[in-house]
């Protein structure tokens, strides 16, 4: 597949993207996925590697300025969590990545799809019905740390198979079970998704992989992590101004529009042969 050479709209792309990411605590790769796929046409394959370099990048952005709203203070408190969390997420993003280099296109196409629809209707349904968050886990620290390590297993792979930082699932989790704040399990997420990320990029360097070519560097992740560096920073420094509610809802209708657009670019089913 040929692929335009659009570093302009890489830097678009990337700084709208960075700045939804920045302010929700998400690294952005659902919203991200169909320009990828679509107008800068990789495959889904290589869509998930290029989408893991530059979550990361705006995860790593978008967390000190999101501290202004979310002081280091309210994170320790929940320190347990996000350890239990990350070891789980780290050690699956391994295997999830290896898994990956045998997984069809159109397998990662139709994954892609499904987990936008449904977290997108997660979104929308938290929007819309808001209530405060409970703890529905026990107290004590060995619970805490199963039960998160066990959550972050499934959180790993989603991250290394997709191509996500795995924010969409961390935050509900954070939120639903350990009844944090929904601004504070957004800094949390970035904690857990930053390392997993990272593990699952040492799996996507290997002889040729898209992020071993020198012109995608320069005509894509490079712009495209410049623009997502500075919508990280302003979504984050705008994370004060957008009720919580509101934000879910939107983001909601968001992943599920970009569900449609991975849907369009879906592979096609290769023609039969004749007889």
């Amino acid at each position: 597949m040929t692929r335009p050479r659009r570093p302009a709209l890489s830097f678009g792309i990337g700084a709208a993207v960075g700045t939804v990411g920045g302010l929700i605590g998400l690294g952005g790769a659902e919203f991200r996925l169909p320009a990828l796929v679509g107008a800068l046409r990789f495959s889904a394959r290589e869509a998930v590697a290029v989408n893991l370099v530059a979550s990361f990048i705006v995860l790593a952005a978008a967390l000190p300025f999101r501290a202004a709203s979310v002081p280091v203070t309210v994170i320790a408190a929940h320190l347990p969590a996000v350890l239990g969390m990350l070891a789980g997420a780290m050690s699956a993003a391994w295997v999830g990545a290896g898994w990956l280099r045998r997984a069809s296109d159109k397998l990662l196409g139709r994954l892609i799809l499904i987990l936008l629809v449904v977290l997108g209707t997660v979104l929308i349904t938290e929007g819309l019905f808001e209530a405060e968050p409970v703890r529905r886990v026990g107290e004590g620290m060995v619970a805490t740390v199963l039960v998160a390590a066990a959550c972050g297993v499934v959180i790993g792979l989603v991250s290394s198979l997709l191509g996500v930082a795995g924010g969409e699932l961390i935050i509900p989790v954070f939120i639903l079970l350990f009844g944090v704040d929904v601004k504070a399990a957004g800094s949390m997420s970035m904690l857990v998704g930053m390392p997993t990320i990272a593990v699952g990029l040492t799996r996507h360097f290997a002889a040729g992989s898209v992020l071993r070519e020198r012109a995608v560097w320069h005509a894509t992740i490079l712009p495209l992590g410049a623009g997502s560096i500075l919508g990280a920073i302003l979504g984050a420094l705008a994370l004060g101004l957008v009720p919580s509610h509101a934000l879910k809802t939107g983001l909601g209708v968001i992943l599920i529009w970009s569900a449609w657009g991975v849907f369009r670019h879906l592979p096609s089913r290769a023609p039969s042969r004749a007889p």
